[in-house]
C-alpha cells in the first residue's frame, strides 16, 4: 500500500471539478495514492469557498488541473488531416466542427486524442477531437487563479476514467467502467492505456431511487451498457472485458446486482482492496481523484490558457 500524500509536500497536483453548488477534488504528491474530498459551494459567492479550502490543505501555488465532467464538452471523431504534425491537429481539425457546434469554431478551445488504431476498422486513421466552449471555461480558470492555485491544464471525463481503468486491468484484457452521476451516467472502455469507447448514459439517480420507476430505470440502463458493450464487440472487433466496473453512490440497492441480471456480462464494484486504496473514493470525487492517477506529461487534456 502506497502511504498517503502528506500535506503540504511542495510537489502537490491539485485536481478540481467545479460544479454549479459543489467542489470536488484531489491532490497527489511523489509515489502516492491522491487524496480527495469535497464540498458545498455557494453559487453567490464560489471565490470565498475555494479560497478558504485552498488555504486549509496548504495547496497555495500549487499546478491545478480542472476536470470537466462530460456534459460540459463535446468529442467527435473524425479523419486524422494529411500534411499536419501532432501539435497541429487542434487547430487543423477546429473548423471542421462547424456544423456540429452551436457556436462559431473560433469561440472552441479544442485538443485531440488518438482513437487506436485497431478500432478504425478500415476507416484510416481517426482522431477524437474534444471541443469546449471558450466562455464557459473563462470563469473556472480565473477563479483558480485567483484562489492561489496556479492552473495548468484541463482534464476531460473520459480521460480521467482512462487512469483509473488502467489501475484496475490487471489481465491486459481490457476494463469497462461505468460511472453515475446525478443526472447522467458515463461508460468508458479502455485497454492497454488507450480509450477505445465512451457514451452517455440516460439515467438519473432520482429515478434509480424511486421505489415506482427504479425497475424501469435499472433495465433501460443495462440496455444502454449492453448495446455498447455490443458495439465494442461487434462494430470495433474487440473482445470484452470479462465484467464492468460499476462506480455508484448504491445506497442499498444492489445497483450491481441488479445490472448483472439484465446482462450478459457481470457488473462489480472495483476491487479498492486490491489496489490498497483507503480510504475508497466517492463516486462524487471519481474524476478528479481518477485524473490524479495520471502522470503530468501524459495526461491528454485541454492546454488551460486557451480559455484564459
Amino acid at each position: 500500500m502506497r502511504r498517503l500524500f502528506n500535506r503540504g509536500n511542495p510537489d502537490a497536483q491539485v485536481f478540481l471539478e467545479l460544479g454549479a453548488d459543489h467542489i470536488a477534488w484531489a491532490v497527489t504528491g511523489n509515489g502516492a495514492w491522491p487524496r480527495c474530498g469535497s464540498c458545498a459551494m455557494p453559487p453567490d459567492n464560489p471565490a470565498e469557498t475555494l479560497r478558504d479550502l485552498v488555504d486549509r490543505q496548504g495547496w497555495k501555488g500549487a499546478p491545478a488541473t480542472l476536470v470537466l465532467p462530460m456534459d460540459q464538452y463535446q468529442v467527435f471523431q473524425l479523419d486524422r488531416p494529411d500534411g499536419l504534425e501532432d501539435g497541429e491537429l487542434a487547430d487543423g481539425v477546429k473548423w471542421r466542427l462547424r456544423d456540429f457546434l452551436d457556436y462559431p469554431p473560433s469561440e472552441a478551445v479544442c485538443d485531440v486524442f488518438p482513437l487506436p488504431a485497431n478500432a478504425s476498422r478500415g476507416q484510416g486513421r481517426q482522431i477524437n477531437v474534444v471541443a469546449a466552449h471558450k466562455a464557459r471555461l473563462q470563469n473556472p480558470i480565473a477563479l483558480i487563479d485567483r484562489c492561489g492555485l496556479r492552473m495548468r491544464a484541463i482534464e476531460v471525463a473520459e480521460l480521467a476514467l482512462r487512469n483509473l481503468a488502467a489501475a484496475l486491468d490487471d489481465g491486459g484484457r481490457g476494463v469497462a467502467l461505468v460511472h453515475l452521476r446525478e443526472h447522467y451516467g458515463q461508460l468508458v472502455i479502455c485497454r492497454g492505456g488507450s480509450l477505445y469507447l465512451s457514451r452517455r448514459l440516460e439515467v438519473s439517480s432520482a429515478a434509480l431511487r424511486d421505489e415506482t420507476l427504479q425497475g424501469q430505470a435499472v433495465q433501460g440502463l443495462a440496455l444502454e451498457i449492453q448495446r455498447s458493450m455490443d458495439y465494442y464487440e461487434s462494430q470495433l472487433g474487440q473482445v470484452p472485458p470479462a465484467s464492468i466496473q460499476l462506480l455508484a453512490e448504491d445506497a442499498g440497492l444492489s445497483l450491481a446486482d441488479r445490472l448483472s441480471a439484465n446482462m450478459t456480462l457481470a457488473v462489480v464494484a472495483p476491487d479498492w482492496a486490491r489496489l490498497g486504496v483507503d480510504p475508497v473514493p466517492g463516486s462524487h470525487c471519481v474524476l478528479p481523484w481518477s485524473a490524479a492517477l495520471g502522470e503530468p506529461d501524459t495526461a491528454a487534456s485541454l492546454p488551460g490558457e486557451q480559455a484564459a
